[in-house]
């Protein structure tokens, strides 16, 4: 009599963001050893991450890239790892799909006894859950009204491995320094079978050439087709990029050396959609009560991608040290953590950019860490919650009247995501047998907010046989009108 049919749904979990942190002292630095540091760049990368019961469990690595100057004014530099691991708590389930990021939000070097590098740093976890409802679909032998509930289903997620390389023409290298390597996904669309994803590597090279400091940018595009059974046109899609191994290589020959770059992306894209149900609303029997068992479901979905490119520009103060003369290279530069929500048609994202600025003043080679902060209205429809990440695609810095001017390009990728309700009857339970109404006659007087079907259920009629007695009634029905049902008695 009742038939029922699973309804299949994925829906997004957060877990709160965790913050920690991470300190590594290298053993091998001479503490003793190191004058000046010019610049420190850390970034963090996710090695694994698995559902508990109420959290996400985090292993992760924070690289630590040191470039300084000894006693005798040489410029040296440093690479280090230190692993770490949290936990973040939040609704996800031990059999969720987690994924999760990890930013940096501020780092720092200290030097006395031995060196000791620190990085604060955040992580923030997400979960597909997969469900599966079961729901009324069709009753037969009863009088019912159906209507069609929208859930989002995933369609395929995905991480692939992208090689990108580069080469940048240099003079007689004495070795390389540092490598600041980021990488974003400007563009993501879904085709049959596929998702079609493009973003940019950004690779800034600081080098010895003839005893200086250089620095050479390298901007990679890069396009990737991701093979995703499951995936059609149309899917909703949502893509990231995170840099996974970097390594320079140099060539060329004696005076006109080559710095060539090879990197290797994580690319993660996932495909969603919205897929329709037609489900029994309401319903009831002529000859028997019945209960029904109605359930609320909540869903969060991918949304949809935007990115956008923006300049901000601000000074850094030399804090009362002698004035800069040139600016001879910007190691590292990065947009922290970014703040967004959803602001009046759009998003209002916040964050500050670092960037660590080699100079050139009376008293030889120092360096400066340069902090701009921004704030940036986006327009567009972004659902009911947005997350953004900020790259630095191109950066500057001039000395000017004892401070240095500060202007960049920065690509704000927006990820937004939305939100969907589905109701639905999950059971019925059939009770005793209505008692007869005995009336050959009934009136009905409609109130306030009564439909049809309140009318039908009240005089155990279908809506065919009460239109039929009553030519003259008009729907919608109206408080006060009257509605008459005659009865054929044995």
């Amino acid at each position: 009599m009742f038939k029922y049919d699973k309804l299949n749904a994925s829906s997004i979990v957060t877990a709160s963001p965790a913050e920690r942190v991470v300190e590594f002292s290298p053993s091998g630095l001479d503490a003793s050893d190191v004058a000046r540091v010019l610049s420190l760049a850390v970034d963090g990368r996710v090695i694994s991450a698995e559902g508990g019961d109420g959290y996400a469990a985090v292993n992760g690595r924070v690289n630590f890239r040191l470039v300084y100057q000894d006693r005798d004014g040489n410029p040296h530099g440093a690479d280090y790892n230190a692993d770490f691991n949290l936990r973040t708590e939040g609704d996800i389930a031990a059999d969720d799909s987690v994924a999760a990021d990890v930013s940096v939000v501020e780092a720092d070097v200290r030097t006395g006894d031995s060196v000791v590098l620190t990085a604060l740093i955040a992580v923030r976890a997400q979960a597909i859950r997969r469900t599966e409802e079961e729901c009324l679909v069709d009753a037969e032998k009863c009088y019912k009204t159906t209507e069609s509930v929208t859930v989002p289903v995933l369609a395929a997620a995905k991480t692939v491995n992208v090689n990108v390389t580069d080469e940048a023409d240099a003079g007689d290298i004495d070795g390389v320094l540092l490598s600041d390597v980021q990488a974003t996904v400007v563009s993501a669309a879904a085709g049959d079978g596929v998702v079609i994803a493009e973003g940019r590597v950004r690779a800034s090279v600081t080098f010895l050439e003839d005893g200086e400091i250089r620095c050479r940018d390298m901007l990679i595009p890069f396009r990737e087709e991701v093979i995703a059974d499951g995936v059609s046109e149309g899917d909703i899609v949502s893509a990231s990029a995170a840099v996974r191994n970097t390594r320079i290589v140099l060539a060329g020959v004696p005076g006109a050396n080559v710095i060539r770059f090879e990197g290797d992306i994580a690319l993660r894209v996932q495909a969603s959609r919205l897929t329709e149900h037609d489900v029994v609303r309401d319903m009831f029997m002529l000859t028997n009560e019945v209960e029904l068992a109605r359930e609320t479901r909540k869903y969060v979905f991918c949304g949809g991608m935007k990115y956008t490119t923006e300049t901000i520009s601000g000074t850094a103060s030399l804090e009362g040290r002698a004035a800069a003369e040139s600016v001879i290279a910007i190691p590292f530069a990065r947009c922290g953590a970014a703040k967004a929500e959803i602001a009046d048609g759009g998003a209002l994202v916040e964050g500050v950019l670092a960037a660590d600025v080699v100079y050139r003043s009376e008293n030889g080679v120092e360096s400066v860490r340069a902090e701009v902060p921004y704030s940036l209205e986006i327009e567009g429809d972004l659902g009911a919650g947005v997350f953004a990440s900020c790259f630095v695609e191109s950066i500057r810095a001039k000395a000017k009247r004892g401070e240095l001017e500060i202007e960049a390009e920065i690509g704000v990728l927006l990820r937004s995501v939305r939100c969907c309700e589905a109701e639905f009857v999950s059971s019925v339970t059939v009770g005793e047998e209505k008692e007869r109404n005995e009336s050959a006659l009934s009136l009905y007087i409609v109130a306030e907010g009564d439909g049809m079907w309140d009318v039908c259920k009240a005089l155990t009629a279908t809506p065919d046989d009460i239109m039929a007695q009553n030519p003259s009634l008009s729907l919608p029905l109206s408080a006060g009108d009257r509605v008459v049902y005659f009865r054929a008695l044995q």
